[in-house]
This record gives structure tokens, C-alpha cells and sequence, in this order.
């Protein structure tokens, strides 16, 4: 996992292993995770969850008033707004293969305060990426997450004039008016092809899309856009891929 400022400066390397090991019966998951620091590797941190099985969901290991699906097949997104210490957050999955991407994209206000309109900061961007070791399969990982997902068309032609200072996020999205570069958004162009356009700020009550694209083969792109806002936790998923001519 890498962390990354609102500025795209990165803060912090941590490797990790994420081990799941289900019960008898796989009415529930144990969630093990080892972070250890690149750069000081005395500095290790391991979490452990019990993920009980919420049809056709599971329950998030860190939010439990959120839902999200770490599944070998399908994409996911899992938000949550209105924290009490005045932050918001968005996490979004990419799948592909053995292969994971995720990002938790995180807004904070300035003053920390509830009762304040003032709007949310981007502060941090984490970004996971995981290689699954073991081939047996991922228990519940034919079961979709219970939230809505419009999937466009699953592929789709693009030219590679198109790509540009190494972003591909200024692909359009099937007949959605969706401005890329609009004032207030930033894209970042992080390692082994994967990009992040949001906004840099979220006014309190406004929807907005987060973007999470990943150039993970020479000429393949998978693309999920999370509509999001500071006081709604039903997330609404757009997948894509597309291939590069």
C-alpha cells in the first residue's frame, strides 16, 4: 500500500499481507492484515476482523455500516460520509485476475467540526495493490454486492492519440457528459497504470464522481466511476473496459 497526500506526494510505503480464513460452515470470514513499513521495518502494524456474511454482501472489516465485496470477479465501491470527526471516504476495487486495486480517496474538514457547512479537503489517497498468492477459490466470490451497478457495454475501441502525459482518464464515458478536466478536479497518474481523477474539494451535499482507471495489460483499461456525496451511503458503481488500437 501506498500513501499519497492531497497533493499527490507520497507519505508513507507500507507492504502487506491479507490473509482470509473462513469457518466450517463459511457463515463468516477472519480477516487478517500485516502492514509493515518500508522504510523502518520494526514499525508493524496487524489488524484482524470477523467479516460475518451479509447476503449477498459482507460487512466491511473497518466500517461496519458499510458494505463492500472483496471478490476475485467483481468490482466494488464502499463509502462513508458524515463520519463524526468531520472526514468522509470512498474506497474503489478493480479486479483482474490473481490482481487487485483499490483506493481509498479521503476528505476532511479543515475545522474537524460537524455542525460547520465549511466543505471537505482532499487529504489522503491510499492505494492497495494485491496479488492473490493462493489459487483455491475466494469463499462468497460468486456473490454480487448489494449496491447499484451500471455496467456500460463491457468494451469498448479507443485510440491511443487519445492518451495523453501518460493520463488515460480523459477517455469519454459512453454518451454520459462526463468533463474530465473540468476546473476543481485533479488527476493523478500513479505506478503499473493506474489513475485517480476527483475533485479537490466536496461542498457539503454535492454528488460528485470519483474515478479510478487501471491500464493493467498494454492495451486493456478497466474504469470504475463511485458517485459520491457527504450525505448518502448508497454508492453507485460505473464499470468499463476498453482496448487501445
Amino acid at each position: 500500500m501506498s500513501r499519497y497526500d492531497g497533493e499527490g506526494r507520497i507519505t508513507e510505503v507500507l507492504n502487506s499481507t491479507r490473509k482470509f480464513t473462513p469457518a466450517s460452515d463459511v457463515s463468516e470470514i477472519e480477516h487478517y492484515l500485516c502492514f509493515i513499513n518500508r522504510d523502518d521495518t520494526s514499525k508493524v502494524i496487524e489488524k484482524q476482523w470477523t467479516i460475518e456474511k451479509c447476503t449477498p454482501a459482507i460487512i466491511h472489516p473497518v466500517d461496519r455500516e458499510s458494505t463492500a465485496m472483496f471478490s476475485s470477479h467483481f468490482s466494488g465501491v464502499m463509502s462513508k460520509p458524515r463520519r463524526e470527526n468531520g472526514v468522509n471516504y470512498a474506497e474503489i476495487y478493480l479486479n483482474e485476475g490473481n490482481r487487485r486495486v483499490s483506493t481509498v480517496i479521503t476528505y476532511s474538514r479543515p475545522d474537524r467540526s460537524e455542525e460547520t457547512n465549511s466543505k471537505c479537503v482532499l487529504t489522503r489517497i491510499s492505494l492497495f495493490r494485491e496479488v492473490k498468492q493462493e489459487e483455491s477459490p475466494f469463499p462468497w466470490s460468486e456473490e454480487k454486492p448489494e449496491i447499484t451497478n451500471r455496467e456500460y457495454p463491457p468494451v469498448q475501441v479507443i485510440n491511443s492519440s487519445m492518451l495523453r502525459f501518460g493520463s488515460f482518464d480523459e477517455i469519454s464515458v459512453s454518451n454520459d457528459a462526463v468533463n474530465w478536466l473540468e476546473e476543481g478536479r485533479l488527476i493523478f497518474n500513479f505506478p503499473d497504470g493506474i489513475s485517480l481523477n476527483v475533485p479537490k474539494t466536496l461542498e457539503p451535499g454535492d454528488k460528485t464522481n470519483l474515478i479510478l482507471s487501471w491500464r493493467y495489460s498494454r492495451d486493456r483499461i478497466k474504469r470504475a466511476i463511485g458517485q459520491f456525496s457527504d450525505d448518502t451511503r448508497e454508492p453507485d458503481l460505473i464499470t468499463q473496459e476498453c482496448i487501445i488500437v
